[in-house]
């Protein structure tokens, strides 16, 4: 038996292309004689690409309905924008010190909900840190999360070893970079994907930064710290013992800005034709 409240299918606009059926990623739907049907929903992604496809308007789903939808729009960037504007965006390490405000985080952030996460799961929390002693605290727990991977004698003692001495000697802060904000990702502890979805939001986010005016980089030893679920850091954070951490960024408004765009490693790339 089909299930009917999971699909609504205007039968005057269905021409029964089978888009629709070819297109979901769960395989929930099959060709009818009347057009497509559902005979489960329990695995249904959300992802509402079954309506976003339908050529004539006549597919609609209860999870992802056609209302709250928009257009995709017909303005595209050329090939060449796309990749001038790729290429242009740099990882910001030198911020003005004033915290950037909360409108222009929520609308970084408001983007990393429409990054790809496996099976759509989505399911990101988003912890922002702006107070400095806070940022200080988070700041010398991931030197002493790094000290005791030394100690340890972990794969990553030498290079560890070599930023603590950075750190401490030198009085560089290569761990926060005194950025006046971190935003840290948290999601569900049996999310086996979290760290792979959490790379693809920040991704979005740190694609997104520029246009708002806003610089960021990923803050890779506070996140390291924080992915090896070190207690002081979590505790620190307030996350919820059901949750688990999988990414942090640096953010704020830029200090400088590039003039030109530097040159990578050459492309590495085999065919198996």
């Amino acid at each position: 038996m089909p299930v009917l409240d999971l699909i609504k299918v205007d039968q005057h606009k269905c021409v029964k292309c089978g888009l629709c059926i070819a297109d979901c990623p769960a395989c929930l739907l099959v060709m009818g004689e009347n057009g497509p049907e559902c005979d489960a929903d329990r695995g249904c992604m959300s992802c509402g690409h079954c309506v976003a496809i339908c050529p004539t308007g006549a597919m609609d789903n209860k999870y992802t309905p056609r209302e709250e939808m928009i257009p995709v729009p017909k303005s595209v960037l050329s090939e060449q924008d796309a990749y001038d504007f790729l290429r242009s965006r740099r990882s910001v390490r030198l911020f003005k010190p004033q915290a950037p405000k909360k409108e222009d985080i929520l609308k970084l952030l408001d983007i990393c909900r429409y990054a790809p996460t496996a099976g759509n799961s989505q399911g990101m929390y988003f912890t922002v840190v702006s107070d400095r002693e806070m940022l200080n605290r988070i700041r010398k727990a991931t030197a002493d999360w790094m000290a005791e991977e030394v100690e340890k004698g972990t794969e990553n003692k030498r290079y560890f070893k070599a930023v603590l001495h950075t750190f401490n000697e030198k009085k560089v802060d290569i761990i926060e970079r005194q950025a006046p904000m971190l935003v840290f990702v948290s999601t569900r502890r049996l999310n086996v994907s979290g760290i792979s979805n959490s790379e693809q939001c920040l991704a979005y986010a740190e694609l997104f930064a520029p246009v708002i005016g806003l610089g960021t980089t990923i803050a890779g030893f506070i996140q390291a710290c924080a992915i090896s679920g070190y207690k002081p850091l979590v505790d620190l954070l307030g996350i919820p013992p059901k949750q688990k951490l999988v990414g942090c960024m640096m953010v704020g408004y830029p200090r400088v800005k590039y003039k030109l765009m530097p040159e990578r490693q050459h492309l590495k790339c085999e065919f198996k034709d």
